[in-house]
């Protein structure tokens, strides 16, 4: 009978009521009955796309997967429904990730290096002023989503201009509510990443910094809830082969993903427009393919892995911001490779 899908707001606790969108992609077909029921957690910017990707190609039903999709406004939210058990598998920032290092979470692959959307943005006028004179920063009101991707890299940014947190003023909030108050004139700098940074640039606002001028590594990753690791840890596996089987996919063919991408934004509830939703595209197509992630899950002989030492750099800012008392050697066993080695190993289909 084909492919049905659903749309449907659900509430997802973080402190207050918030609504996100979910998307059943379900077969409804005598086989479909057979397939693995999986629940998705995904953010609104673009790693989260292969996931969409695999649902809308039918990626998922191929390899024996009945999904559920739900779009969450950052990875802190994702991580506080860890708790309550209300996701199997997920796209969070290694940020947040590493805050759920309590719940058990499985940190199975690594999707990209997502530093340069990392952005601290300004008005022209200010921007241009604090690049004359950094100094100028201090006393600043920074809309900030606290303990993010965004938030480490705010310190560094901040860093390299010799001003330290506890010269500006946090102004806790999440990237939509952010945006909405800086464009009305509220703050004098936003933390932002896509696909608010695009809808921010295109009422004019300039880019100060990002995580690449910062130095960071800030990864996204794909992880794994434990009590889906130990109820299916086969459909685990499959999901993570199928979604970078998605990845896969959008590389090779990027008129097709391009398309899909606009299918999406409508889906994550934004009306980006076509000039600044290119930017995206061309990350959204670039992530990291299988070969690739299993470099930087891997130590190089003596080289620590790249995930290691940036969930190390992550660990440490915690530590400064008080979100961590130590950085526990527990942190780095989130990092299971078995799981991407498993994926790699399956047969094609």
């Amino acid at each position: 009978m084909g492919l049905m899908k659903s749309l449907r707001y659900v509430v997802a606790a973080a402190g207050a009521a918030m609504c996100l969108l979910s998307l059943d992609a379900r077969d409804t077909s005598v086989a479909a009955q057979t397939k693995d029921k999986i629940r998705l957690a995904a953010q609104v910017w673009f790693p989260s796309f292969p996931q969409y990707t695999a649902i809308e190609r039918g990626i998922y039903a191929k390899w024996g997967l009945d999904p559920s999709i739900k779009v969450y406004p950052s990875g802190a939210p994702i991580v506080q429904a860890a708790a309550t058990s209300e996701w199997d598998v997920a796209h969070i920032g290694l940020p947040p990730t590493v805050q759920g290092v309590k719940l058990g979470l499985i940190i199975a692959g690594v999707i990209s290096e997502e530093a340069i959307i990392q952005e601290m943005i300004g008005r022209a006028d200010y921007v241009a002023a604090v690049q004359k004179d950094p100094s100028k920063l201090k006393g600043a009101k920074i809309f900030i989503t606290t303990a993010s991707t965004g938030h480490f890299m705010i310190e560094g940014c901040l860093k390299k201009r010799g001003i330290a947190m506890s010269d500006v003023q946090i102004l806790p909030s999440e990237q939509q509510a952010s945006l909405s108050a800086f464009v009305a004139g509220n703050g004098d700098l936003a933390q932002l990443w896509p696909p608010q940074t695009t809808a921010a640039r295109e009422r004019g606002n300039k880019k100060l910094c990002d995580g690449v001028e910062a130095g960071l590594k800030i990864p996204s990753v794909w992880v794994i809830h434990p009590d889906f690791a130990k109820k299916n840890p086969d459909a685990a596996v499959r999901w993570l082969r199928a979604t970078l089987e998605a990845v896969d996919w959008a590389r090779k063919n990027k008129a097709e993903a391009a398309v899909l991408y606009k299918k999406w934004d409508q889906f994550r509830g934004t009306q980006t427009p076509d000039s600044f939703l290119k930017e995206e595209i061309d990350l959204a197509t670039d992530l990291w393919p299988i070969e690739q992630q299993l470099k930087a899950m891997k130590p190089d002989g003596a080289k620590p892995a790249y995930v290691n030492e940036a969930i190390d750099g992550i660990a440490q800012f915690y530590v400064r911001i008080g979100r961590m008392k130590e950085v526990s050697p527990a942190i780095f066993k989130m990092i299971d490779t078995s799981w991407i080695d498993k994926a790699a190993a399956l047969p094609a289909r």
